[in-house]
């Protein structure tokens, strides 16, 4: 036991000396705006609520060059990776339409007997992932090809007793069909039938449209990751931009027993604000440049005719690309908190 006790050995009592405040804080403004937040009455229910959209809002605010810059980041991100949503949608549209006019055409052997044929024809009008069966008889397909020849038919004279055209059966596959895959599964109960001779189709031709659509999905998740990671690194640095401006002052929250989520909160609201923002204005600009697009469309004389109407992004999907940047404005928002708060 120390043999001078509590006291000196002078007799004198030893105190322990405060601390000194942060530099730029002096004590009296410390106790000075402890005795004002003790003095202010506790907010509740909507005053806490106004009091964290006005501060979301004073966050917005504090640097609007760096805000400006990180919505029109955030719209031309969202223009982007909208823009090539809506073009993903009406490739698989049209793929859809040309699904309606896609023709298998199975060709019947000479010697089926009438009553299978017929039994065939019922059973693809049957199957569900059929949308139309036509039967051709050989007189009808060689009706059809003199009809094609127009003046110059007269060479098939004399073939009606001896008619070499086979008969077939034109189907037309329900658009969802439209799958190699799934395209490969029919056409191989059809090919099976004992009545098919040969089957003909446009599997080239969609394969290599379903190649096109795999490209460009791969290369939509592609640039979305890199559009949401470029989002969140720019808003992350302008939200540090505003933490490092207001710094002293959220030091003196923290020192009047602020909590971290009443010291989060105000920033996350401007990252979603700014997110908003941008999303908004992202997608109004896709709607006008989609617009324009479409009318030069329509009135051109070729195009016009060979494409179908363009369909702009269903409610689903804007309310999908509205969430992406709420969503990155707040992350963004978080990451720059945790790296300059200790929270």
């Amino acid at each position: 036991m120390d043999p001078q006790g509590p006291n000196g050995g002078d007799g004198t009592s030893h105190r322990l000396s405060m601390p000194e405040p942060p530099p730029g804080i002096g004590t009296g403004f410390l106790t000075d705006y402890w005795q004002s937040q003790r003095s202010l009455p506790v907010m509740q229910g909507p005053e806490v609520l106004l009091y964290y959209l006005q501060q979301g809002m004073r966050t917005v605010l504090a640097l609007p060059t760096s805000s400006v810059i990180t919505v029109l980041t955030i719209a031309v991100s969202l223009f982007l990776l909208a823009g090539f949503l809506l073009v993903l949608q009406n490739v698989d549209r049209l793929l859809s339409e040309a699904g309606n006019t896609l023709y298998v055409t199975a060709y019947i052997k000479d010697t089926a007997e009438p009553e299978v044929v017929t039994q065939f024809v019922q059973q693809l009008e049957n199957n569900p992932r059929v949308r139309e069966v036509e039967y051709i008889s050989k007189e009808r397909a060689l009706d059809l090809f003199r009809e094609d020849l127009g003046p110059r038919s007269g060479f098939l004279e004399g073939l009606d007793q001896s008619n070499p055209l086979p008969a077939s059966v034109d189907i037309v596959l329900q658009p969802e069909e439209l799958d190699v895959e799934k395209i490969d599964g029919v056409l191989e109960g059809i090919r099976a039938q004992p009545v098919v001779e040969e089957l003909v189709y446009g599997s080239e031709w969609v394969d290599r449209m379903q190649r096109v659509i795999k490209i460009f999905r791969a290369f939509g998740m592609t640039s979305l990751l890199v559009a949401l990671g470029i989002i969140v690194f720019l808003i992350s640095n302008t939200i540090k931009l505003v933490i490092y401006a207001r710094r002293d002052e959220i030091g003196i929250m923290q020192l009047v027993g602020a909590s971290a989520t009443f010291v989060r909160i105000p920033f996350v609201l401007g990252g979603l604000m700014q997110g908003l923002a941008g999303s908004a204005l992202g997608l109004l600009l896709l709607k006008g440049g989609f617009t324009i697009l479409n009318y030069e469309i329509r009135n051109s004389t070729i195009v016009g005719v060979a494409l179908p109407d363009l369909v702009f992004l269903n409610v689903g999907a804007i309310i999908l690309l509205t969430l992406v940047g709420l969503i990155v404005g707040a992350v963004g928002s978080l990451f720059a908190l945790r790296k300059f708060m200790n929270v």
